[in-house]
């Protein structure tokens, strides 16, 4: 495998299903509102235990993503990749605005509440209300709304969130 830290491959979507006979592939990608996949990125896909590169020739569609990549010259090769996660290396990542976040960097962060240590956030969801933390307490999942209300800071140099007013959701 390359010289690349694996922490450093962000999950971007699923390669469905080949599209054609010239190799080009479907996919989904977990943010609908994502501009990152354009023409020469490369994405990456895990097999085994190495992840594998490839270079994005073109994309078509506005809904449903039609991409072609540089290795795969077939229907064949196309349905070889099916079904697999497609990772972008975080350095690929656009640069943000100070203040803002990618959803993918507070994955694993610690969550407190009051000073009391809760648990860690697992995933975020985007949902059509807004971003929900997924957090592990207790043995419990639980959900909280990415609002104002229930957070009170991020601290990204920690790697934690404090929460607020969030009593309720502790007792569901």
């Amino acid at each position: 495998m390359n010289n690349i830290d694996k922490t450093n491959f962000i999950p971007c979507g699923k390669l469905i299903k080949p599209h054609g006979i010239k190799g080009e592939i479907k996919l989904f990608v977990y943010n609908k509102d994502s501009n990152i996949l354009k023409n020469k990125i490369s994405i990456w896909i895990k097999n085994n235990d190495e992840f594998l590169s490839f270079n994005i020739d073109y994309i078509k569609g506005k809904n449903s993503k039609i991409v072609k990549l540089d290795k795969i010259k077939s229907r064949d090769d196309a349905e070889l990749i099916s079904r697999k996660e497609f990772f972008i290396l975080r350095s690929d990542f656009p640069k943000i605005e100070s203040g803002n976040f990618y959803i993918n960097d507070v994955i694993k962060f610690k969550v407190l509440e009051n000073g009391n240590k809760l648990g860690y956030i697992y995933d975020i969801f985007t949902l059509p209300g807004g971003n929900v933390m997924g957090i592990k307490f207790d043995g419990k999942e639980i959900l909280i709304p990415m609002i104002d209300k229930y957070i009170e800071f991020f601290d990204f140099d920690k790697k934690i969130v404090t929460l607020k007013n969030i009593k309720e959701f502790l007792e569901l």
